[in-house]
């Protein structure tokens, strides 16, 4: 049976330093059928130039950035049946995290979406890497009333978007609003 495609989107703005090496670890994966879009909020470094070393379907572009706008620009314009958003100063620990993602979120046709950990880097300040830790910490959860979600490295159904897109309004947290509506 062939691999469902995914769509990875990742939102951009000013991330020179940050975009290759989350596409290289991106293009290092085992799941071998997805497509990257990105959505550049007007960078004015050389991040867009950085893309072109990488096999990018598209790189769209938006004015009057709100982050749930910039994601449902993203998914619009992809083909694959399952999406996922990755904040481009995230860097994928293993080639393993997209088959995780793909088979955690196919375990039960209810999942409407599935969010991985957010480690924290070396240099990261003892408070955020308290925060991280404690927030995603090592246990699995099947979240039925808390509607934390968080799409810095998390995989969505698309069918469920088309319902359900992101908040083209909200000016952060569009994920938890998102799982809030999911929930209801």
């Amino acid at each position: 049976m062939k691999a469902k495609k995914v769509s990875i989107i990742v939102r951009t703005k000013n991330e020179e330093r940050w975009i290759s090496r989350c596409l290289e670890s991106i293009f290092k994966q085992n799941y071998k059928n997805f497509e990257i879009i990105i959505v550049d909020n007007q960078s004015t470094d050389k991040t867009l130039e950085k893309l072109k070393n990488f096999k990018i379907k598209k790189v769209l572009k938006i004015k009057n950035y709100l982050p749930g706008k910039a994601l449902n620009l993203g998914i619009k314009n992809s083909s694959g049946e399952f999406v996922v958003c990755i904040s481009s100063h995230c860097i994928v620990v293993d080639n393993y995290w997209l088959t995780n993602l793909v088979k955690a979120i196919e375990e039960d046709k209810k999942y409407a979406g599935v969010y991985g950990r957010q480690e924290p880097m070396s240099f990261s300040s003892p408070a955020d890497k308290r925060d991280l830790l404690i927030v995603f910490g090592l246990d699995r959860k099947i979240q039925k009333k808390d509607s934390f979600f968080h799409n810095a490295n998390s995989i969505i159904r698309k069918k469920i978007w088309k319902k359900y897109p992101f908040s083209d309004k909200a000016t952060n947290i569009e994920d938890r609003l998102w799982a809030q509506k999911i929930l209801k």
